[in-house]
């Protein structure tokens, strides 16, 4: 019986993982901003032709969907964004490249 238990452990284990590695995709808020190749140097961001400041509050999520900490960030991404009500950016998503792909033809 330990044996059968253990491959259960081990079954339950490996779906656990399987699970999350990205295999459901991420649901990205429509209403946010697309820049392609912004640059985040904290406490800025340039996109395009503007740079906006960061909110003090200011989340980053990476491509696994986690939150990061702006030293963490690449220094040139596509990402989308999102401003408060002052005009600084309190969330910014860094986007996979067929995220990208999907936000860049739905520009066209």
């Amino acid at each position: 019986m330990s044996a059968l238990r253990h491959l259960g452990a081990g079954l339950t284990l490996l779906v656990a993982l399987l699970a999350n590695t990205g295999f459901a995709a991420r649901s990205l808020p429509t209403d946010a901003q697309f820049a392609e190749d912004a640059r985040l140097n904290y406490p800025f961001v340039t996109a395009g032709k503007d740079t906006l400041r960061f909110a003090a509050s200011a989340r980053i999520y990476s491509e696994q969907n986690l939150i990061i900490m702006p030293a963490a960030a690449p220094t040139k991404a596509n990402v989308l964004f999102k401003t408060d009500i002052n005009g600084e950016v309190s969330r910014v998503w860094i986007l996979t490249d067929d995220e990208a792909r999907a936000f860049k033809d739905k520009e066209k």
